[in-house]
């Protein structure tokens, strides 16, 4: 066979042999944000809440660290160790209680909250940092409830 036939094979085989270490892993950032909120008659408010893996790899996470702010007042903190498996590109939902700091009454209508602290995981093994701001309305027919 002539020349130019061969070099184009021969670059093209090697052009695909170094596509063969397959799809890069990528850890990005978690985060978390309150999905529902329940404010029982004892005034203990209970969470709902859906915490996102970004990263393209399944990943178990072992607890949160975070401070919940309703209309920019501090209500609470969050400190929940727990193992949860998500797999990549997908969220899953954890509980939690919450009892307000003093003076904080249960939320009237649409309100906007900021959710904030530390998401661990232990594989692979890592602390977070994260931020979330939204807003909770609440559920039509379900008293003490927003989401």
């Amino acid at each position: 066979m002539k020349l130019h036939i061969w070099v184009p094979t021969i670059l093209v085989s090697i052009l695909l042999a170094s596509c063969g270490s397959g799809p890069v892993k990528r850890v990005s950032p978690p985060t978390a944000s309150v999905q529902e909120l329940v404010v029982h008659a004892d005034g203990s408010w209970h969470l709902r809440i859906r915490l996102q893996n970004f990263s393209n790899v399944p990943m178990t996470f072992s607890g949160i660290d975070a401070e919940l702010e309703v209309a920019e007042r501090a209500v609470g903190s969050i400190k929940l160790p727990f193992k949860l498996d998500i797999p990549g590109e997908s969220a899953d939902v954890f509980e939690a209680s919450l009892a307000p700091m003093a003076g904080v009454a249960a939320p009237a209508g649409d309100f906007a909250y900021r959710l904030h602290g530390t998401i661990s995981s232990s594989d692979p093994k890592g602390e977070f940092k994260f931020e979330r701001k939204s807003h909770l309305s609440p559920a039509p027919g379900l008293v003490g409830t927003w989401r």
